[in-house]
């Protein structure tokens, strides 16, 4: 805000819309973040990451066919895996848009796309599992559906992502309790609440790095204040 305040370079301007809508999405307040991204100008260099960024929100407010319709645009300005954005991830994206809007086939055909680009990439592998999972269970095809929570799961344990870690867990624990598995489901359901609270303390600690570090920024204001 201090930025656009201050000058009206359009360059710098359309950096800090693009950054206010991301942080926006996090917060998970989605029509500012949508109003906030379509502040960035037509000239933005990554207009890529714009339209992916406007399918994620579109699809956080339910817009579906609008989601479809920006993933698309994504797909169409990114050329390869760059450093930016991640084709891989683009088709991961477009494949969730089709499956909230029962699309099955289509969703298949983009889930799959991107798996073949993840090979090496242990966190990304997981979440695609868990995805496709999730694809099939939808449509009740759960012995297709199964190994892949399976796959997801066991990949999870290689990963230091605590949300990855609970999800998996957690699709796992759903699993074993529709197949009557209750004591295998229990276990899993304890798993998954030991990794709730780590990622719930990994928050706190972000929250009381953040609160330190400002705390540190107004003492030394302060003192340059004095020391003038």
């Amino acid at each position: 805000m201090k930025q656009l305040n201050k000058s009206p370079n359009n360059e710098l301007s359309d950096y800090c819309h693009y950054f206010r809508a991301h942080s926006f999405q996090k917060k998970k307040l989605f029509k500012k973040a949508l109003s906030e991204i379509k502040l960035v100008s037509k000239k933005f260099l990554f207009q890529n990451l714009v339209y992916n960024k406007l399918g994620g929100i579109y699809l956080e407010l339910n817009e579906l066919e609008k989601s479809v319709r920006c993933f698309k645009e994504a797909e169409r300005t990114s050329t390869s895996n760059t450093q930016e954005l991640k084709i891989s991830d683009v088709y991961q994206n477009l494949a969730l848009a089709y499956l909230h809007l029962n699309q099955f086939k289509k969703s298949k055909e983009y889930f799959f796309k991107s798996l073949s680009l993840q090979e090496k990439d242990t966190a990304s592998l997981s979440i695609s599992y868990m995805n496709i999972a999730n694809l099939y269970y939808a449509q009740y095809k759960d012995k297709q559906a199964i190994p892949y929570f399976e796959k997801a799961y066991s990949l999870s344990k290689k990963v230091k992502d605590f949300e990855i870690k609970f999800n998996t867990t957690l699709n796992m624990a759903v699993v074993e309790e529709n197949r009557s598995h209750f004591k295998q489901a229990l276990i899993y359901r304890k798993e998954s609440e030991h990794w709730k609270d780590s990622l719930n303390n990994q928050n706190k600690v972000w929250a009381v790095a953040d609160f330190e570090k400002k705390f540190a920024v107004a003492q030394n204001k302060s003192k340059s204040k004095y020391l003038k």
